[in-house]
C-alpha cells in the first residue's frame, strides 16, 4: 500500500515530495492540470524569453525559504528593474505623469524629487528563466513513475486505517489506497472539488472556506519585444494606471537580467513588458474579443507608439481555473486578484482522520500566505508532521528512483541520516527555550542593545555549532560519496531537516516578546518594526549561508580521509 499520496504538484507538492525522495519514502503525487507547477506558470517566447504569468518575484529580506531554494538549486536570481519612479496614467485622455516614491515611501510633489531605489517593488528579485525554473530543477531528480499529471482527484474515503483516493484519468475512474493523504492545494479548492467520507468536521469546512486563494481572480498579460525600448527613455517599466477604463492595473519590466545588453540591439531577446489585469473575472469576459488592442493601447498611452508591436503576446486568466479558484472566491472577486490571506486558521494546520489527512498549500502556511515562502512553509511542516507520525519508517526503493548520487543512499548512511534529522527535530523544539534564556540572561546584566537581534542570531548560532559537532560525530560512509561542483552528495540531506528552524523561531520570538512584560518597557524590542525584523532576517540568512558552507566542508573532508584512508 502507498504511504503518502500528495495531491498537488504546485511548489508545496513538489517540496515535500522532494524532502520525502530524499528519505526514500514512498510517495506519489498527483496533479489534475496536464503540467506541474500549480500557479508557478512560466511562459516561453518563441526566442526562449520566459515571461512569469503566475508569482513573479520573491523578497530575500523577508522570505529566507525561497531565497535558499534558489540558491541551493543552483539558480541565478537578479533584482527587478526599480528606481523608484514609476508611470502613473490617471486619465485616458492625458499623457502618464512620473510619480517618485522617497525614503517615506509617498509619492513626492516634485517629480524630479529624489526616488528610493527599489520602492516600487520592495526589494524583489526575480529568478532567471522564470520561476518555472524553481518547479523544474525539484521535479528534475524525482521519478517520473510517481509523478500523474492529468490525474483529478475527486473523492477521499476513509477506512481507518488507510483512505482509498478515488480519481479520475481523463475518462476512467480509479482508485488508490494510501496511509497517509496530503491535499496541497488552496484550502478553498480542495473544499470545493473533493468529497470526504465522512463528511469533515464543520469547523474544519468553515475553515476551508474562509480561507482566501491568492491570485484566484486574477489575470496577468505579457508582452515580449525585439529591445527594451522603454529603457531607451529612461523609463524602468513600471507603471500604475487608475483610471476607469484602464485594462492592466500595474505594468513592470519583465526583462531577463541580460536585457541591458539588449537595449538598442534589433533582434537581441529577452525584452519583456508584464502586468496585472484591472477588471475583476466578471467582466474580463466582455472584453475577450477586443483585450488584445485594448492591452496593446494602454501600453501605447504609457511608453509610446514602439509598444503597439510586440513580438508575442500572452493571457493566463486563474479564474476560469477550477484547480486554482472556487466558486466561493469567484463569488468574493472584491478585489482584483484577491488579497494575500491572513494567519492561517490553525485547524489547517492540524492532522486529521486520526493522522491520515494533511492540508497543506501556500495559504495554510503560519507566515507568507499566498507567497511562495508560504508554500515551502507548508512543505517544512508537513515533512515534520509525516516524519513524527512514523519515526524511523522504511520503505522499499528501487535503484532506478534514486534522487541521489552514488553513494548518498548507503545502508548505514539511512540511519544516520535519520538519527542526525530526529536530532535536529528536537532542536526545532528546544530554539525558543534557548532565546527565551538568552533574553533573560541579557535582561538581567541590563544589557538590551539590539537584544531580540543579538538573542535570535545566538540561539541559532548555537544550533548550528552543535549540529555541525554532530555531523562530525556521525559515523558516515563517504569514501564513494559523488561530489558535484563542490557540493558532496550528502549535502542535501543534512540541510534539508533544517527547512522552516529560523523562520519558526523567528516568529515564536516576535510573539514572545509581544506577550513579555519584562520587554513591555522596551518598545523597539517588545513590537520590533518591520526594518528590525528584515535586518533580523538579513542575518539569519548569512548565518544560514555560513552553516551551509561548513556543513559540506565537513562532508568533504570525511570523504576526503575516507578515499585516503
Amino acid at each position: 500500500m502507498l504511504d503518502v499520496a500528495i495531491i498537488g504538484g504546485g511548489l508545496c507538492g513538489l517540496a515535500l515530495a522532494h524532502s520525502l525522495q530524499a528519505r526514500g519514502s514512498d510517495w506519489r503525487l498527483y496533479e489534475a492540470r496536464e503540467r506541474l507547477g500549480g500557479r508557478v506558470l512560466t511562459a516561453k517566447a518563441s526566442d526562449g524569453t520566459p515571461v512569469d504569468l503566475g508569482p513573479t518575484w520573491f523578497w530575500p529580506d523577508s522570505q529566507p525559504a525561497i531565497t535558499r531554494l534558489v540558491a541551493d538549486l543552483g539558480l541565478t536570481s537578479f533584482d527587478q528593474l526599480d528606481d523608484g519612479r514609476v508611470l502613473h496614467l490617471a486619465d485616458p485622455n492625458r499623457v502618464p505623469q512620473t510619480v517618485a516614491l522617497t525614503e517615506q515611501l509617498v509619492p513626492a510633489d516634485d517629480p524630479s524629487a529624489p526616488a528610493r531605489a527599489g520602492a516600487v517593488h520592495g526589494g524583489a528579485r526575480r529568478v532567471a528563466g522564470g520561476v518555472g525554473a524553481v518547479i523544474d530543477a525539484l521535479a528534475a531528480p524525482l521519478p517520473n513513475a510517481r509523478l500523474r499529471t492529468g490525474h483529478r482527484l475527486e473523492a477521499l474515503v476513509d477506512h481507518g486505517d488507510f483512505v482509498e483516493l478515488r480519481l479520475r484519468f481523463g475518462e476512467a475512474a480509479y482508485s488508490v489506497n494510501a496511509r497517509r493523504v496530503v491535499l496541497a492545494l488552496p484550502p478553498r479548492v480542495a473544499e470545493a472539488s473533493v468529497q470526504f467520507v465522512p463528511d469533515l468536521a464543520p469547523d474544519l469546512r468553515a475553515a476551508l472556506q474562509a480561507t482566501p486563494t491568492w491570485m484566484a481572480t486574477a489575470a496577468k498579460a505579457g508582452f515580449t519585444y525585439p529591445r527594451a525600448f522603454w529603457r531607451d527613455s529612461g523609463h524602468t517599466g513600471n507603471a500604475w494606471v487608475s483610471h476607469a477604463q484602464a485594462m492592466l492595473a500595474e505594468v513592470f519590466d519583465a526583462c531577463g537580467p541580460d536585457a541591458d545588453a539588449a537595449v538598442g540591439i534589433p533582434g537581441s531577446t529577452g525584452a519583456a513588458l508584464a502586468g496585472f489585469a484591472a477588471l475583476g473575472a466578471a467582466q474580463r469576459e466582455s472584453f475577450t474579443r477586443g483585450r488584445a488592442l485594448l492591452l496593446e493601447s494602454q501600453l501605447v498611452q504609457l511608453f509610446g507608439p514602439e509598444a503597439a508591436d510586440p513580438a508575442e503576446s500572452f493571457w493566463q486568466d486563474w479564474a476560469l481555473e477550477a484547480e486554482t479558484c472556487s466558486p466561493i472566491d469567484l463569488a468574493s472577486d472584491a478585489l482584483p486578484g484577491g488579497g494575500h490571506p491572513n494567519q492561517a486558521d490553525p485547524l489547517l494546520a492540524d492532522v486529521h482522520w486520526d493522522g491520515r489527512l494533511y492540508f497543506g498549500g501556500s495559504e495554510t502556511a503560519r507566515q507568507g500566505g499566498g507567497y511562495l515562502e508560504g508554500a515551502l512553509g507548508a512543505a517544512g511542516r508537513l515533512r515534520r508532521q509525516l516524519m513524527a507520525a512514523s519515526p524511523g519508517a522504511r520503505h522499499p526503493r528501487e535503484a532506478a528512483n534514486e534522487a541521489f548520487d552514488t553513494g548518498a543512499r548507503d545502508a548505514g548512511n539511512e540511519q544516520q541520516l535519520e538519527r542526525f534529522a530526529a536530532w535536529v527535530s528536537a532542536e526545532h523544539g528546544h530554539a525558543l527555550e534557548r532565546y527565551r534564556e538568552r533574553v533573560h540572561r541579557a535582561l538581567s546584566q541590563q544589557d538590551d542593545d539590539r537584544l531580540t537581534q543579538r538573542a535570535v542570531l545566538a540561539s541559532m548560532a548555537s544550533i548550528y555549532d552543535a549540529a555541525l559537532q554532530q555531523l562530525e560525530q556521525l559515523p558516515l560512509s563517504t569514501a564513494h560519496l559523488a561530489v558535484a561542483q563542490g557540493r558532496c552528495a550528502l549535502t542535501p540531506r543534512v540541510l534539508e531537516p533544517f527547512t522552516g528552524l529560523a523562520d519558526q523561531l523567528l516568529a515564536d520570538a516576535m510573539i514572545f516578546n509581544k506577550s513579555s512584560c519584562a520587554l513591555s518597557n522596551f518598545p523597539g524590542e517588545h513590537r520590533p518594526n518591520g526594518d528590525y525584523v528584515r535586518t533580523i532576517r538579513r542575518d539569519l540568512a548569512s548565518a544560514w549561508q555560513s552553516f551551509s558552507v561548513a556543513a559540506n566542508e565537513r562532508l568533504l573532508a570525511k570523504a576526503r580521509h575516507a578515499a585516503s584512508a
